[in-house]
């Protein structure tokens, strides 16, 4: 309540000093008071907006990073199961291999299909693991794009508040040759 008071107060006040700036009259301290009370309060506002970006993005950063460890927990996911695939397999060989005294060539034939049938699985899974990492690269390629945006927006910004402070600066010698030159 009292900020939007003050506000209002502020606002009417910079009017009036917004009109004397256009009928060419000569500002009186209090009137660049308010001047700068209106620049500190757009100041202000640009700098909640700047937070408001800069939060927005590290909620986007959190999100791919959560994509990125569910992709991995998937991928760990895949691995266990072929690890288990594999185990299952070499197991079947071990009991095959214990086997051949009986039937070498029949016993071949099928050791060759099992091979077979295990580097198709393999070159899958190869190609499911390439997908991942290029999924992966991507979000990445992704983020690293977005933080660059973000360092680019917040370097723009401290070249806004630096060039503020310079006008302010100014403002204030003004405002001190102002008093000075009353005085005398």
């Amino acid at each position: 309540m009292v900020e939007s008071v003050v506000a209002s107060v502020v606002d009417k006040a910079l009017e009036a000093v917004l009109r004397k700036v256009g009928e060419g009259k000569k500002l009186s301290t209090e009137d660049l008071v308010v001047l700068m009370l209106g620049l500190f309060r757009e100041l202000r506002s640009e700098v909640v907006d700047v937070r408001k970006e800069v939060a927005d993005v590290r909620r986007e950063i959190t999100e791919v990073r959560k994509e990125i460890a569910d992709l991995r927990n998937d991928m760990n996911k895949r691995f266990d199961d072929a690890n288990k695939r594999i185990d299952e397999t070499n197991k079947r060989i071990d009991a095959l291999y214990d086997l051949m005294g009986r039937n070498y060539e029949a016993l071949s034939n099928r050791i060759n299909a099992i091979n077979d049938a295990l580097s198709r699985k393999i070159e899958e899974t190869n190609k499911r693991i390439d997908e991942v990492n290029n999924r992966i690269n991507a979000l990445n390629e992704t983020l690293s794009r977005r933080i660059e945006e973000t360092n680019k927006r917040i370097d723009e910004t401290n070249k806004r508040i630096d060039n503020l402070y310079d006008l302010l600066g100014k403002i204030y010698e003004v405002l001190i040759k102002g008093t000075t030159t009353q005085r005398q």
